[in-house]
């Protein structure tokens, strides 16, 4: 079953899939283009993307949405700004250092309310609360 994303950020996420598409800036917003597990047809997402210890993650603060699920359909993506393209492959993470990229993800983002509402933990809390959290939450590595 498909998670659903809170009402008002369905709403609010048009915004920022359209000013992304026009090409504005909105780090660390860039859209993810996965193709439809179902239809094929490509889907666009905004996404926030996390660099930690000299990587890209990206991770599903909702849980398993639509992306998640397409993601491990087929894991060849696309990152999107305007027309800046970059080809990506998404590996499913689910070791050690899952519950350190969601303590990162939390810090990192820690301003935004959707991201402080759906995660339980709080980084003073340390990584085992965070490893607590893990199953709710799909954490994708970004290979070129």
């Amino acid at each position: 079953m498909t998670a659903e994303l809170p009402p008002r950020l369905a709403r609010m996420s048009r915004v920022p899939l359209r000013l992304l598409t026009w090409g504005l800036p909105m780090p660390p917003l860039v859209l993810l283009v996965t193709r439809g597990r179902r239809s094929g047809r490509q889907r666009v997402a905004p996404v926030a993307l996390l660099r930690h210890d000299g990587r890209e993650w990206l991770v599903a603060p909702f849980g398993e949405t639509a992306w998640v699920l397409n993601a491990r359909a087929d894991a060849e993506a696309t990152l999107r700004r305007g027309r800046r393209t970059r080809a990506v492959r998404l590996v499913e993470v689910d070791d050690v250092r899952k519950p350190e990229i969601l303590l990162a993800y939390r810090r990192r983002f820690r301003l935004i309310p959707f991201v402080r509402e759906a995660f339980g933990a709080h980084p003073r809390e340390g990584v085992a609360a965070f490893g607590r959290e893990g199953a709710r939450h799909p954490v994708f590595r970004i290979e070129p």
